[in-house]
């Protein structure tokens, strides 16, 4: 007996997840409601303290960056997209807009999972990641995984930002500094 229920729960756990899949490929029309109730359940099983904006489908949070720093970041499900959304610098002199820019363009340029966007008219940062509401809809660690890349990504883009604003060194050995320091992190993570 013992040995058939630890056969027949992990079996019965499958077709739950089987059959929840199918009805949500059923009703794809109803994708961003799907996706929307996930993320609150999300947010609220990792018991984090959230803003809840129900007619724009989008949550809000604030996480620690580093020790001294705390930024917002915005989860909003629309009709194809759920948009992970951090707001970097949220005002910054005018006179800095050139390198800003310089330095959202080498990480454009070389990230895959994401955008930064400098704001020239509203003079803000910011860095957006967007994903299919489809995956999210049948697969469930997506949420968890691509909030894990936006959160850590961020760190280095409010690094950063940060540094080229309080150092005033170029762009472009700002970019190569946060290079070499994730490269040594890569290292002493593999020793």
């Amino acid at each position: 007996k013992i040995y058939a229920m630890k056969w027949i729960t992990p079996f019965f756990i499958k077709i739950k997840y089987t059959v929840k899949r199918f009805y949500r490929i059923l009703n794809v029309k109803k994708r961003s409601e799907f996706v929307w109730k996930d993320l609150i359940k999300y947010n609220q099983e990792k018991g984090w303290t959230f803003g809840q904006y129900e007619t724009e489908k989008r949550i809000e949070n604030s996480f620690s960056v580093d020790e001294n720093n705390v930024l917002n970041f915005n989860y909003t499900v629309n009709e194809n997209k759920l948009a992970f959304t951090s707001i970097i610098l949220d005002t910054f002199d005018e006179d800095k807009t050139n390198e800003l820019l310089i330095l959202a363009a080498h990480f454009n340029s070389l990230l895959s999972f994401g955008v930064v966007v400098v704001s020239t008219k509203y003079n803000y940062v910011s860095y957006t990641h967007s994903g299919d509401l489809i995956t999210y809809m049948l697969f469930d660690g997506e949420i968890d995984e691509d909030f894990t890349s936006h959160f850590n990504i961020t760190k280095d883009v409010f690094w950063s930002f940060t540094t080229l604003l309080e150092t005033g060194d170029d762009p472009v050995f700002v970019f190569s500094e946060l290079l070499r320091r994730n490269e040594e992190k890569n290292k002493d993570n593999n020793n």
